[in-house]
């Protein structure tokens, strides 16, 4: 009879190793004393200590700057008048405004809804987003309500 492959004996695929010798033992380490942190110590100001800044509570919105440009009319005319870039132009982005007019212009009003949405789009981020692109002027100054 002869034998088939899989009966007969196969060599072990791991060979034994030899097991690894103990670490020796560590020292335990002595215990570190707390150190004192400016922020552990208690905060007391000196007696003749008078506050002339309230840095927790957030400053108050200038009033009415004049020169600056206001968020509620540049979204309403992005809304109204967007059609025809006015709120661009308002904002001092004469390049886009041309971008939103040549459109309608070129396009013999055919085209009028794509500024038109892209108006109104606009003008709701003005007035929605206070952060970022949406909340400044084409002179990086902030809008105000």
């Amino acid at each position: 009879m002869s034998e088939h492959p899989s009966e007969k004996p196969t060599e072990p695929i791991y060979q034994e190793t030899k097991p690894l010798p103990p670490r020796p033992p560590q020292p335990p380490e002595p215990p570190r004393p707390a150190r004192e942190t400016r922020a552990m110590r208690p905060s007391k100001p000196p007696a003749n200590y008078q506050q002339q800044y309230d840095y927790d509570r957030p400053t108050p919105p200038p009033a009415h700057v004049p020169g600056r440009k206001s968020r509620l009319t540049a979204g309403l005319l992005g809304i109204l008048l967007g059609v025809v870039g006015a709120h661009r132009f308002y904002l001092g982005y004469k390049g886009l405004g041309w971008v939103m007019l040549l459109i309608t212009a070129v396009s013999l009003g055919n085209a009028w809804f794509v500024p038109a949405i892209w108006g109104a789009i606009e003008g709701v981020l003005f007035l929605v987003m206070r952060k970022g692109y949406w909340s400044v002027d084409a002179k990086h100054r902030p809008l105000q309500w």
